[in-house]
């Protein structure tokens, strides 16, 4: 009788391997047992285009854009699809085990992973569906239950109740059934369908997945099927010494194999793929091909992520933070970002057999620290790394894999966060062409507006591997980064924050009064912001980052400085303080020199005894120093003024010392003035208007005047006064030839009396005598008229004996009277 032993055999899906159960091995002097491919199929290394990968070391190389990997993260979740019945993976477990039975009526059954991997930087969803179950009753006539092994994070390590004899994250996205009381049993014929479907986190948006479906553990216990339109096996590959036999109908691949044996190279086959759902069959046949009702067995999928060729290490994707701390914040303009270096799963023979990766930031910063953590974990993984900087600055890093052939860095994912604080080199600057790569942008709606951006792939990130045997001479190979940008929000541009700095220049030769008080003397206007005519002590008040959003809004006396002592002659530091709309603050010096205090200049104006400040103001000036010079005869407001006053028909009865320089006290200068008794306005002419000549006495009661006659009297106290008019010329005809005809004696003067006043050549005649003591002014012509007081012409009638114009001169007097 044949002794069958219950054992898994893994059947890997690129990141995945199917287990099937009850296999027997064949016990004989050999050490394994190699057949022909069972009947119906052929050799698949004689398929067209297959390619053979040899035993001791790959001689062809997958890119590494094939390398992804579904790995089990601390961010990995799960939501199952159809109401399966739930169980846990063992007494007291986080890991959760949903069955689905083709009893249960949900029409779709699954379940979602959610954050189940990273492609290209970009977190994946796996969802799970079974297509069918075509499955017979067992013996209690109830359908087996095909499982989905949900393993959660927290218990990757532990080795409670597992399937098998490895710890329970070896089951990630494992399916079909385990041991314990995860049992279950097929027969033969029990066939079930399924897929994966591919979908970003971020965006739920489907996509197509590029990676390796690795086959393991393809023997003769089960067929595997997947959909094959193409006749070109130029995408699959397989051990040169492998055993699998395949055929193709109704373009679907099925492989099988003749081989007992548990997970041997020789029962792998790697399948690359592009797509965005990847389906499969797997039907259980026992263990023996003849055998018509062979005994039932488990079946089951485990993920697996090693393939069967080599695979390179992916090109590294960085991915750039925003960093949005303020300056008050200690991360404060520190510049972040992650690199994902994804490394293929690859046996032991294929592993790269060296590994660096290189990076760098602006030389005016300094990298701070490197932490290398497996992805989606808080598993460091720095130790795997010999970390070296390049140059003083620390801009420049490179790691170096130890040993990139250990199993601890194969298949890894690794998360390097890198971070790097300014150097001394920083210097901002804001222009266009500057590497700080700052962001001045009109629309306020830009979210990188106030940001520096610093592209951190491309160049700025490359790695290096190497892998030598005696097929393949790979060394020193490069894999520069790839510049990513706006992908989701997400790309590879690190963004910092830079609040701009306030500046300003101090305006010069500033002088303070001893004994000022700044804050009560100098008050500052903070809204709006002074310009530089209000600012006393600044001026060109601006921020570096020529930004609105940085603007400067407040000019205050520094708190980080004292005011300077005023007390004290000479030149003192006052320290001022600008902020910006961001709260950014920054102390400028100036200079200033203290001086004597100011002293007042007054300048009054005292006429006849009184000060006529209504009419005449003083002049005061509190703006000049002690000691300043000055002259009154460069102020034009008291020239003005004294100029004024004199006009007004006054004189200056003092002598003022008009220069002089400033003193303490005593800066009073007072001009004293007097009224006077004056003519203000005289006739020049006086028109009698003759026009013909008569043999008959002409008389002329009235003269046009071109001017008033008026007297002004500005004294403090009003007198009698007396005006008087002398002839000092006669009526003189002056002809052509110089000849001189003269009338005598026709002038008179009516003071308003009975009695005309004659003029006699030279002789001087009062015509008014004290008309008014009380006004300042009196129009002594205003009073004249024809039938009264006023000039007179009485012309005797033989008196003309030459035509022509006859002209007079008259000189009129006003005198105190006594």
């Amino acid at each position: 009788m044949k002794k069958h032993i219950k054992i898994f055999l893994f059947l890997g899906l690129g990141l995945i391997a199917l287990v099937s159960g009850y296999v027997q091995f064949h016990i004989s002097n050999e050490n394994k047992i190699f057949a022909a491919p069972l009947p119906g199929y052929q050799d698949i290394k004689t398929a067209n285009g297959i390619n053979l990968v040899a035993k001791s070391g790959s001689n062809t190389e997958i890119s590494g854009d094939f390398g992804f990997m579904f790995k089990l993260t601390d961010n990995v979740s799960y939501e199952p699809i159809g109401e399966p019945i739930i169980d846990s993976g063992f007494s007291g477990s986080k890991t959760k085990v949903y069955q689905f039975n083709p009893e249960n009526p949900s029409a779709e059954k699954g379940v979602w992973v959610r954050n189940a991997g990273l492609y290209n930087g970009r977190s994946v969803d796996l969802k799970f569906v079974i297509d069918e179950m075509d499955f017979a009753k067992k013996s209690n006539g109830k359908y087996p239950s095909f499982r989905f092994f949900a393993v959660d994070a927290s218990e990757r390590d532990s080795m409670t109740n597992t399937p098998i004899a490895t710890s329970w994250g070896s089951y990630y996205l494992m399916i079909g059934s385990g041991l314990y009381n995860h049992y279950e049993e097929f027969q033969l014929g029990d066939k079930v369908r399924y897929h994966y479907e591919f979908y970003y986190n971020d965006s739920k948006e489907s996509f197509d997945l590029k990676g390796s479906w690795n086959f393991s553990n393809v023997n003769i216990n089960k067929k595997v099927a997947f959909p094959f339109p193409t006749a070109s096996f130029s995408d699959m590959y397989v051990r040169d010494d492998s055993n699998i036999g395949y055929k193709i109908e109704n373009n679907t691949f099925e492989m099988t194999s003749d081989d007992e044996e548990v997970d041997q190279p020789s029962g792998r086959l790697t399948n690359l793929f592009e797509k965005q759902k990847y389906e499969m069959t797997m039907e259980y046949q026992g263990w023996d091909y003849n055998q018509p009702n062979p005994y039932p067995g488990q079946m089951a999928v485990l993920y697996s992520t090693e393939s069967l060729a080599r695979i390179a290490p992916a090109t590294p994707i960085v991915s750039g933070e925003r960093n949005k701390a303020v300056h008050t914040d200690p991360e404060y303009r520190s510049l972040k970002y992650s690199i994902l270096q994804g490394i293929a799963d690859n046996s032991k023979e294929n592993r790269n057999t060296k590994f660096r990766l290189e990076t760098q930031v602006p030389d005016f910063y300094d990298i701070q620290s490197i932490d290398i953590y497996e992805y989606g974990t808080t598993i460091k993984k720095s130790d795997l790394f010999t970390i070296t900087y390049e140059g003083t600055e620390r801009s420049k890093v490179t790691m170096t894999a130890k040993d990139p052939t250990s199993d601890a860095f194969n298949g890894s994912l690794f998360d390097i966060k890198v971070v790097a604080v300014p150097n001394a080199k920083f210097q901002f600057d804001a222009t266009a062409t500057s590497p700080y790569g700052y962001v001045n942008a009109k629309d306020s709606t830009n979210e990188d507006n106030g940001y520096m951006i610093f592209e951190q792939a491309g160049p700025k990130t490359v790695a290096y591997y190497s892998y030598i045997n005696s097929f393949l001479n790979i060394d020193n190979k490069p894999l520069e980064s790839e510049v990513a940008k706006n992908v989701n929000g997400s790309d590879s541009q690190a963004k910092v924050l830079y609040e701009g700095i306030p500046t300003a220049q101090a305006k010069s030769d500033i002088k303070i009064p001893l004994n000022t008080d700044f804050e009560t003397d100098y008050p500052f206007n903070t809204n709006p912001l002074p310009t530089d005519t209000e600012n006393y002590f600044l001026k060109n008040i601006s921020v570096d980052t020529d930004n609105k959003i940085d603007k400067p809004i407040k000019v205050a006396y520094s708190t980080n400085h004292s005011l300077p002592d005023t007390s004290v002659l000479g030149e003192k530091s006052l320290w001022l303080t600008l902020t910006t709309a961001k709260n950014v603050t920054k102390d400028i010096e100036v200079k200033v020199t203290v001086v004597p205090i100011a002293a007042e200049l007054r300048v009054k104006y005292k006429i006849n005894g009184n000060y006529m400040t209504d009419k005449y103001p003083d002049y005061v000036d509190s703006t000049q120093m002690i000691g300043a010079p000055i002259n009154l005869k460069n102020i034009k407001s008291v020239v003005d003024t004294v100029a004024a006053i004199k006009e007004a028909g006054y004189k200056q009865t003092n002598t003022v010392t008009e220069e002089f320089n400033l003193a303490g006290t005593g800066n009073t200068v007072e001009y004293e003035f007097e009224g006077t008794l004056f003519l203000s306005s005289s006739p020049s002419l006086l028109d009698f208007g003759i026009e013909e000549s008569s043999y008959k006495a002409i008389r002329v009661n009235e003269a046009k005047l071109d001017k008033a006659l008026i007297i002004k009297d500005t004294r403090a106290v009003k007198q009698k006064w007396t005006l008087s008019a002398k002839l000092i010329q006669d009526f003189t005809l002056t002809e052509t030839n110089g000849a001189k005809k003269v009338i005598p004696d026709i002038l008179r003067y009516n003071d308003g009396t009975d009695e005309e006043k004659k003029f006699n050549l030279a002789e001087n005649r009062d015509l008014l005598i004290d008309e008014h003591t009380s006004s300042n002014e009196y129009d002594v012509s205003q009073t004249w008229n024809s039938k009264g007081k006023g000039f007179k012409l009485d012309v005797p009638g033989d008196a003309v004996k030459t035509l022509g114009k006859y002209q007079a001169k008259i000189e009129f007097t006003v005198n105190a009277t006594p």
